[in-house]
């Protein structure tokens, strides 16, 4: 029954907008708190996010690069450049000029 009448004392009803308050500015508090530190995530994976699209941009292009290069390689002057570039290949009709000795 004590405790019933600290309820309806007037220092607990003087006492309670004050609580209020305080439970209030502590919520208000951590909303804005996590408000911020979530905005910063969202602007670090913001940056991440386009720091990515760079790179698949760039690994697109080294894609098609090496397609062309992969499509060169593969015909007939893509075989004749490589033979006449590293197995010193020479055709019937290449003039083949060589240091006098």
């Amino acid at each position: 029954m004590k405790a019933l009448e600290f309820f309806k004392s007037e220092k607990f009803k003087r006492a309670l907008p004050w609580v209020g308050l305080a439970l209030l500015l502590l919520i208000v508090g951590f909303t804005v708190k996590e408000h911020f530190s979530q905005q910063r995530k969202l602007n670090e994976l913001l940056s991440e996010k386009a720091r990515l699209q760079t790179q698949v941009e760039e690994l697109n292009r080294e894609h098609e690069r090496l397609l062309s290069n992969l499509e060169f390689v593969k015909s007939r002057e893509g075989l004749l450049w490589y033979a006449r570039e590293y197995l010193g290949y020479t055709g019937p009709d290449d003039v083949v000029i060589s240091p006098d000795d």
